[in-house]
């Protein structure tokens, strides 16, 4: 058991916690808030803390509020899938919401989850658009260290990636510029932030320097002038929204040689632009769902 101020962190027995942990899957508004799909049954929650936390080495606990012995929410690390980084989700009643209840349950999981020797870092998947659990992983000293595309029920969102590291170093390496070389500089700039939302980090005469945001310190992409011979590249986007929209632009764009979309097996829809150049750059999205 671990302890907090106001918390007891119990560890979890299924048929003793599974009716207060239903009642909390099955809220339609408490769904809503956390954008998930309510439980339609105690099965089906029985099956989903099965799912998501059945072989995870018995780091699951339950919260409770003392002196009230009834779990209010669960916090626990994925179903183990070999890796020193271990991931972490948690899921709190709706009407205890916004008394910082969860908060102090991350931080204390995730402070014993990295004394662990077997455990190297700690990361949580949240959609883009859930400010309270944002706030909740960076209470517990999780920073934003990527995003990935997510579909649930048809509908395409981004979640992204907090993490925290055991010990924490800089990286050696820390960013990735691939050069693309064209005959028209300014015309495929403008192309690919039209297309991609990319941004113009800075320019010259022969290069333009193009990222993912307007910060700098991240990966992106250079463009520059062709002075001789070309050797055609070959480069994947990884993009947050539905890609047939983005291709159907390339093809209004003039790009009429790209490859049309398909859903991969490692569950992403890819098409691939051709320039003119012979440059290939692939752009992999989420799978549009049901």
């Amino acid at each position: 058991m671990l302890e907090t101020a106001r918390l007891d962190l119990v560890e979890f027995e299924m048929e003793r916690d599974l009716p207060a942990l239903h009642a909390m899957f099955s809220d339609p508004e408490w769904a809503r808030g956390g954008y998930m799909t309510p439980a339609t049954s105690e099965s089906e929650s029985r099956e989903r803390l099965e799912r998501e936390f059945g072989d995870n080495g018995g780091w699951t606990w339950v919260l409770r509020v003392r002196p009230d012995q009834t779990a209010v929410g669960v916090i626990a690390v994925f179903s183990d899938q070999g890796s020193s980084i271990r991931g972490l989700s948690w899921y709190l009643q709706r009407d205890r919401w916004g008394a910082g209840l969860m908060s102090e349950a991350a931080r204390a999981v995730v402070d014993n989850l990295l004394d662990q020797p077997s455990i190297t870092g700690v990361e949580a998947w949240i959609d883009s658009r859930n400010v309270r659990s944002i706030a909740v992983a960076r209470h517990a000293g999780l920073d934003l260290v990527g995003r990935l595309p997510r579909t649930l029920d048809g509908e395409i969102a981004q979640s992204v990636v907090m993490g925290r590291a055991a010990k924490p170093t800089d990286p050696t390496t820390f960013a990735i510029m691939p050069v693309l070389e064209v005959r028209d500089v300014a015309g495929t700039a403008r192309l690919l932030c039209e297309l991609l939302g990319l941004q113009i980090r800075f320019e010259l005469k022969d290069v333009v320097h193009l990222g993912f945001t307007e910060w700098n310190g991240q990966s992106g992409l250079e463009v520059r002038r062709a002075t001789g011979a070309i050797s055609p590249a070959t480069i994947t986007f990884e993009v947050g929204v539905l890609v047939d929209p983005l291709y159907a632009a390339a093809r209004a764009a003039g790009l009429v040689e790209s490859t049309a979309p398909e859903d991969m097996s490692w569950y992403r829809r890819t098409f691939t632009l051709v320039f003119p150049e012979g440059h290939r750059l692939t752009i992999s999205g989420p799978v549009s769902g049901s």
